[in-house]
């Protein structure tokens, strides 16, 4: 990592005011907690090692740098979700453990997000009004041809005056010049490799010395909303098997889903469900996986049905077999009151699918 490198992918600074907070702390030798929350890189894909995924590697820098060792880490990252489903979960997986810094990863993976702008708002407001003194870093990771959603995160971050670091703007530059090669930083099209993380936790560790060499700035008042939509996610939360508001079930049973959450899961053809819930807000979340998954349709107040696959479609030149949570808008400024929800399995699935098998993980209400 050199300073041209650097530079290029320190998108903003921000103001430090949290931070320096944040650094008198540590090295006060204080308990602290240091929380990520983000995708598949952010839980350490393609790292060989624990201890060589980003996250890890900068909360080793943060307790050398202040000799603390009271440091420890919450790692909130889940493969293949986005800033929708993290502003949905980030009060219960990452801000009830009161983290006293922040770093927030979704560049690549909101390529799957509805609303990617209010979401990703939402989900930095959160931190910023709950936890008003814990400083936030927002990192800007990329995919092999350099796609991101750096552009609308950016916009969010230079609102809230945040610091933003672009792994893509400092490193994607020389992989386009053939200076870097792909294959070295990364084993797939999209996870950094340990090299990869360290790169990243490079820029995180130069960050942090430069902000200490800094002279402090004076704590901003959070603005006002940057999109009027994200508001519709304050009250944003998730409810999965354990604690839905079943009216009937026939052929279903409870077992763990992906991410610690509790689904309901069936091999039957015949399998069908019927909850309530109250909000304005309501998507479904349901494995995908290549395996010998089918299919459902899902009814909200008895409107048209909406079809849920479960067969995940393998990418060309790819193994990756899928086995991730996929989201579906259901309704979104719904009436004031109790809505009901139908979901019944299908007999037609997938050509590529030889059973039935599904996976119902929650609902995320609002």
């Amino acid at each position: 990592m050199t300073d041209d490198r650097y530079f290029r992918g320190l998108k903003a600074s921000g103001n430090n005011a949290r931070h320096k907070e944040f650094l008198a702390k540590l090295k006060s030798g204080a308990p602290l907690v240091y929380g990520a929350i983000g995708g598949s890189i952010t839980e350490g894909a393609a790292a060989s090692d624990a201890s060589l995924r980003y996250v890890e590697r900068f909360a080793s820098f943060l307790r050398d740098y202040s000799d603390n060792k009271n440091l420890k880490v919450v790692n909130a990252g889940i493969g293949a979700s986005n800033s929708l489903f993290g502003t949905f979960r980030i009060g219960k997986d990452l801000l009830s453990h009161k983290p006293d810094i922040i770093t927030i990863e979704y560049a690549v993976n909101d390529s799957t997000n509805p609303d990617t702008e209010a979401a990703y708002e939402s989900l930095v407001r959160k931190c910023l009004t709950e936890l008003p003194e814990t400083p936030l870093i927002l990192i800007f990771t990329m995919n092999s041809t350099g796609v991101n959603f750096q552009d609308i995160h950016s916009k969010v971050g230079a609102h809230y005056n945040l610091p933003m670091l672009s792994y893509k703007d400092a490193i994607y530059p020389d992989v386009s010049a053939g200076i870097i090669k792909w294959q070295e930083i990364s084993p797939d099209t999209v996870h950094p490799n340990d090299l990869g993380h360290g790169i990243i936790s490079v820029m995180l560790s130069k960050f942090i010395k430069d902000t200490d060499k800094a002279p402090a700035d004076k704590q901003e008042a959070v603005p006002a909303l940057m999109n009027s939509k994200a508001a519709s996610y304050a009250k944003a939360r998730i409810i999965d098997a354990s604690a839905m508001e079943m009216i009937s079930q026939s052929g279903w049973k409870q077992g763990p889903h992906k991410g610690g959450y509790t689904g309901w899961q069936t091999e039957s053809p015949d399998a069908s469900l019927e909850l309530s819930f109250e909000g304005s807000y309501v998507s479904i979340g349901v494995k995908q996986y290549s395996g010998d998954y089918g299919r459902a349709e899902v009814s909200l107040d008895n409107g048209n049905p909406v079809l849920l696959e479960g067969y995940f479609q393998k990418f060309p030149n790819s193994e990756w077999a899928g086995g991730h949570t996929v989201l579906t808008v259901l309704g979104d400024g719904l009436p004031a009151g109790r809505h009901i929800l139908k979901l019944k399995m299908l007999k037609e699935r997938h050509s590529g699918s030889n059973g039935h098998s599904f996976d119902f993980g929650y609902i995320l209400v609002s």
